[in-house]
């Protein structure tokens, strides 16, 4: 299975920092997961439409101007990040899965994800998108068109995996609460790949492994990473 962590190492560091970012590095992680909103034009890391649970700051993430949301504190001292600070700290050492969250982000993000391919910091492979916002997703696919996308599920489709497989998608990404043999067998069948979210003891990573999905989130890439 393969391990992505979650918001960075975020069982170790605040989530979305740089400094989660680093550490999932440090670990090992091959690939590591991020969540993105557009404000005023920038991409930010931050996972939720309020401030108050990862910041110290308070009101809707959308209300804020960019230098307000950079002066807050995001845990331990850290900044909120850029997207582009994120990309260019990992440099192409791992692969990087970025959530798209909020309205207006596929554009801004197919752009910077077009420069990493062009300039050669990132091949193709290293990078997927993913959201529960699947207009953006597929706004986003249609600018980058080989780009690899993964539809976020949390519940149970009634047609099981066929409504990524009409989407074109690598993966889907379903909460582990949800899954069962049923589906993770319809997505093979389909080519599609299960990633499971989040995976944060030994007994759900064994759950997954009899499964066989074919990789978790985990907010302890060591959970993963030692096994």
């Amino acid at each position: 299975m393969i391990c992505f962590a979650h918001r960075g190492a975020s069982g170790h560091a605040p989530e979305n920092t740089l400094l989660s970012v680093r550490t999932a590095l440090e670990m090992g992680a091959p690939w590591i997961e991020i969540d993105v909103f557009c404000v005023q034009g920038q991409l930010v890391v931050i996972h939720d439409s309020r401030l108050e649970r990862t910041t110290n700051g308070r009101g809707n993430l959308m209300q804020h101007s960019i230098a307000n949301l950079r002066s807050l504190d995001a845990g331990k001292g850290e900044k909120i990040p850029f997207l582009h600070e994120v990309l260019e700290l990992v440099q192409g050492r791992c692969s990087i899965n970025i959530e798209l969250k909020g309205p207006g982000t596929a554009a801004p993000v197919a752009d910077l994800l077009k420069a990493c391919i062009r300039d050669g910091n990132y091949m193709k492979e290293q990078l997927l998108a993913s959201s529960f916002d699947y207009p953006q997703l597929m706004e986003l696919k249609q600018l980058v068109p080989k780009l690899y996308i993964g539809a976020n599920i949390y519940g149970v489709p009634l047609d099981g995996a066929g409504f990524a497989d009409a989407m074109g998608v690598y993966s889907i990404h379903a909460h582990c609460d949800f899954i069962s043999q049923m589906f993770v067998d319809d997505a093979h069948r389909r080519g599609i790949k299960v990633f499971v979210f989040t995976v944060n003891h030994a007994e759900e990573l064994h759950r997954m492994a009899a499964l066989g999905v074919d990789g978790v989130f985990t907010n302890y890439p060591e959970l993963l990473c030692s096994t």
